[in-house]
Order: C-alpha cells, then structure tokens, then sequence
C-alpha cells in the first residue's frame, strides 16, 4: 500500500533525540547515533517528529509501506515499559575502602539504575537521600565528576537520546 510515511535523511540528521522523544508511537530510535524509522507499521505518518527537527532531516514522502498498526504500537510501547533492559535491576552499591597503594579512584556512584527512566520512583536508595540529577552522561566526561558530585548522594541521568520520554511526571512522582 502506498502511504505517506517519514523519511530522515542520515547527512542532516545529528543524533540529537527530538524526534525518537516526539514520536508517541516509538517508531523512531537513535541508533549508532543517528534516527531511524524502526518500523514502518509503528509510524502514524502524522508527523509530530516533523516540526522538532532543529536539522530539517525529517520529511514526508509517499511510498509503499505496510499499513499503521496501532495493536503493534500497544504492544511495542508497553515491553518498552517492562524495563527489560538488564541495567534496571535496582542495586544499591557501597563504597569500598581502596588499598593505600592503588592510584585508582574510586567510584561515588550509590544507585543503580541512575538513568532516570529505569529508576522506580519507590526504589530504597531515594529514602533521605541527597538527589543529584544530571542532565546527560557528559557530566561523567568530568575526570572528578564522582569525587565532588556523588560522594554521599544518589545520582540520576536523563538522557534524551536513551530515555525518549517527558521527564517532567517522572519528576513530580
């Protein structure tokens, strides 16, 4: 069936996330770095990824595509959900006192998962805790990020190009 669909053109596209966080049905994702349209039956061919674009790589063209199929969306968007992703077992990991002769350091991090999608509101390592949010993973590009940050604090990450989300009800929860 030949249908209105979108296309991202990979030269202009810069991996920002605006789009795959705009799409409702998750039909795009970041993927090494750039979007991609996952699966054609997941795009609604509304475009809501259209006007987010700060590079213009997203366009409409028409072209043979299998059918939207919202059933497929449902499904989709709620193993999304489930939190599959080994990283979002909940841990809560303990400082351990480094011998005198190593030169490593050690890390600050308390809490695992820290990105802010994968942690369960009610996990045990937000009880009194001091909460430090981090915009994205470049905060940890710092070499002493965890020395003068996350010593004695839970940490979380919101990276738009993983979490595709509105981070604003995860906050307020």
């Amino acid at each position: 069936m030949i249908r209105r669909m979108i296309e991202i053109d990979e030269a202009l596209c810069n991996g920002c996330g605006l789009c795959a966080n705009a799409c409702q049905e998750g039909a795009i994702a970041i993927i090494h770095g750039k979007a991609k349209l996952v699966r054609d039956d997941y795009c609604d061919g509304l475009g809501n990824c259209l006007p987010v674009c700060p590079t213009g790589a997203i366009s409409f063209v028409e072209r043979e595509a299998v059918p939207f199929d919202a059933e497929a969306v449902k499904k989709h968007l709620a193993e999304k959900e489930k939190g599959g992703c080994p990283g979002s077992r909940i841990r809560v990991l303990h400082e351990k006192p480094l011998p005198k002769e190593t030169q490593e350091s050690p890390s600050m991090l308390r809490n695992w998962p820290v990105q802010l999608k994968l942690a369960p509101v009610r996990a045990p390592y937000f009880a009194g805790a001091k909460l430090l949010i981090a915009a994205d993973c470049s905060a940890f590009a710092c070499g002493s990020f965890h020395q003068q940050f996350l010593r004695g604090r839970t940490v979380l990450v919101g990276c738009p190009k993983l979490d595709m989300v509105d981070y604003r009800e995860k906050l307020e929860e």
